[in-house]
Order: structure tokens, then sequence, then C-alpha cells
């Protein structure tokens, strides 16, 4: 008995060698298979997060950490892609659904509905052009949009005409300053030269005025702008950064409006100072947001300072 029992003992090793030789062998054509698939899983992942613009090269910790950012700064939709609401925006489109998104960019909906009727007072129909598509974004269904894309080409429409106008202002009154020509044919050489000049100065002024009517308003001209402007050394200089006021919070859950009349100077470099307070209605309510407005203006560089003067109104979006 004990040969057999020798036997069996080795038949049951054998066994468990040849057992363990198969799972090794199994092992490795799995380990040799992963490889192979490992570049489709690749692609696949490459094609989840390949997102179109804006600030694609963020992920969405980066857009939050923005946003959050943004908030704390008082940047809600300005300026222009370094806002909460651009950070938001993309977000949205690279974790579609997230609530918190969503809830976030309809709390912020309010103040790009203020702030694109604030450009429209002020004339600014670039900077209302952007906030509309930025409402658009936000929420294509909502309430204020026909009355934004209603105001804003009622603006437009305005701002050409008066431009029209203004053309065949010009263009009237050098035609009646045509019937003079004949004298001139009269005249010696030099003193023609010299009509065909001023003709000349007076054509390219009034292409500048008409250039000057079809571009938007800078801001409120102040009481000695007549003045002003009947000295071309001391034109004043052309806006090219706008800045909406933000409305306070606790005037905007309080549903309190009023207006701001700041007086400052635009610096010969084109930023603005010594801003002063002139008039607030209510008082204390909106000077703090008025002043920090006034101070975001950017004029042209004229080598010049200009006293101006501004009033900003503070409406609360009708619904």
């Amino acid at each position: 008995m004990a040969p057999t029992g020798a036997w069996a003992g080795s038949k049951a090793a054998s066994a468990r060698a040849c057992l363990w030789l198969a799972l090794c062998l199994g092992l490795a054509a799995c380990g040799a298979a992963a490889p192979a698939d490992a570049p489709r899983s690749q692609a696949e992942h490459a094609d989840a997060v390949a997102l179109p613009e804006p600030l694609v090269e963020l992920d969405g910790e980066g857009l939050r950490a923005r946003a959050a950012q943004a908030l704390r700064e008082q940047r809600i939709h300005t300026p222009a892609g370094d806002s909460a609401v651009d950070y938001y925006l993309a977000l949205r489109d690279k974790e579609p659904g997230q609530i918190d998104v969503i809830s976030a960019l309809g709390e912020l909906q309010p103040y790009v509905v203020i702030a694109g009727e604030q450009a429209l007072l002020d004339d600014d129909l670039g900077e209302s052009q952007r906030l509309l598509g930025l409402l658009e974004r936000m929420d294509p269904q909502a309430p204020a949009l026909p009355r934004l894309r209603e105001g804003l080409r009622s603006a437009t429409a305005a701002r050409e005409r008066k431009a029209r106008e203004e053309t065949q202002r010009l263009l009237a009154e050098r035609a009646d300053a045509a019937p003079a020509a004949p004298v001139s044919r009269a005249l010696p050489g030099a003193t023609s030269a010299a009509i065909k000049a001023d003709a000349a100065a007076s054509a390219l002024a009034a292409d500048e005025a008409a250039a000057r009517a079809s571009t938007p308003a800078a801001s409120p001209p102040p009481a000695t702008a007549t003045a002003v402007v009947s000295a071309p050394a001391r034109v004043m200089p052309r806006l090219i950064a706008d800045a909406s006021p933000r409305y306070p919070l606790p005037a905007l859950n309080r549903k309190i409006e009023g207006s701001v009349e700041i007086s400052f100077t635009i610096l010969p470099d084109g930023r603005t100072g010594a801003a002063r307070l002139v008039s607030s209605e209510p008082a204390g309510v909106f000077d703090d947001a008025a002043l920090a407005a006034v101070a975001r203006l950017r004029f042209e560089p004229s080598g010049q300072s200009h006293a101006a003067r501004r009033t900003l109104n503070f409406k609360l979006p009708s619904r």
C-alpha cells in the first residue's frame, strides 16, 4: 500500500503543477491583450473631453475657481471673456446638466438684463449688443430678450438717422457756399489756391463730423461742452472702453432705483481721475457703484486733461 500512496501523492502534485501553469499562461495572455485595448480607451477619452471654445484650455475645477474669484471681485458680466457669467457658460458647455451651474446662471441673469438696459440708456450700442448675446446664451427664452432686442434696433435706427441728417446738413452748408466759387476764378493764382485749400479743409471737417455722429456717444457732455467743442484743440477724447455700473445687491433686493452724477478728469493717458460725487438720488445707495464705474472708463489718449461729467442711471428691469 505504500507505493500506491506515494504514486497518488505524486499524481496530485503533478495536477497542482499543471493547474498553476495554466493559470500563469492565462494571466500572461490577459496582460498581452491589455495594450491592444489601451489606444481605443485613450481615443474614447479624448473624444469625451473635446470641447468647443470658449475657455477650452481650463478644466471644470479651473472654471469653477475662476467663476468664484470673479464673483468675489464683482466681475459679474464684465470684462468680456473674464467674467463670472463667461466662466459659468463655459462650465455648462463642458459639464452639461450641473444643477449648481444652471442655478448660478439663473441668479446672475437679472444683472445682465440691468447692465444691458443701462448700456442702452448710455447709448453704448456695442456693449448693449455684447450683453444681449450673453443673455441669449444664458437663456434663449429669457423674458427680457424681446425688449432688449427692440431697444437695440430702435437705438441703432435712431443713430443711423442722426448720422444721415448730419451728413445732409453738412452737404447743404457746402451747397450754400457754392455760389462764391466764380469769384475765385477772378482772383490771382495764390488766392485761388488758398480758397481751394480752405474748401478741402471744410470737406474734411464735414467728413469727420459725420464719422463722429456715427460713433457711440462716450458720456453726457459737461455744462461747458459747447465752448470746449468750438476749440479744435480741446475736443473731448473718444471713449474706447465703457463700464456699466454694477447694481448694488441691497438696492436690487429692495427694488430701489436712482441716479448718480459724477464729475471727473480725463487724464492725458486716457484714464480717469479726481472723480467727485456731484449729486445722488437716493443719497448713499448707488454712490460707490457709480464711482467704481467711472474709474473703469478708458478714453483715447490725447496728451491733455479734460473735465468731464457723467450721469449714471440705475433702473430695475421691467418684467
